[in-house]
């Protein structure tokens, strides 16, 4: 069964966590791929936007996050991010309404981040709070091959 949990990998919590908690320099560098593939930035950035202390340094790298090469970012991170005591949790906070969103962007961003349903849900949340969250939505369909077309029926469905 130990097999299973490493096939698994970290989930973007465990990322988040250890940005605010931990802060090993060597962090990212150790990741496996299939970790490397859940360090979202945008999603990391949402994360630690909960913190109220972080949402000015966070809303200034809302702007670079997709233009800095991850093993950067996470170092950019840890050095404006003050570490946290461990005990110290800032909740998530979860969309009201339940998933109106189609099977198949549930589908497609669940294989985009390699995660569960629920997790895809979730995202999809976060991503429809803001324009550049919507934009990476139809980027995600887009790298699916999916055209204009299928995307607005896609996406019009979730509204």
């Amino acid at each position: 069964m130990e097999g299973m949990e490493k096939q698994k990998g970290l989930s973007l919590f465990d990322h988040i966590n250890h940005i605010a908690k931990c802060q090993d320099p060597d962090y990212y560098n150790s990741l496996t791929d299939l970790d490397k593939k859940t360090f979202n930035h945008f999603m990391i950035l949402r994360g630690l936007s909960m913190n109220p202390k972080n949402l000015d340094d966070i809303s200034f790298l809302y702007r670079y996050f997709d233009s800095i090469p991850s093993p950067q970012f996470y170092k950019l991170l840890i050095s404006i991010i003050p570490a946290e005591h461990p005990s110290v949790r800032h909740p998530w906070i979860k969309a009201r309404k339940k998933s109106s969103y189609t099977d198949e962007l549930v589908q497609l961003v669940s294989q985009k981040f390699e995660s569960s349903h629920k997790e895809a849900i979730e995202y999809i949340n976060l991503f429809n709070n803001t324009a550049g969250g919507k934009k990476e939505l139809h980027d995600i369909c887009r790298g699916f091959g999916k055209t204009d077309k299928e995307i607005e029926k896609i996406l019009s469905e979730d509204e």
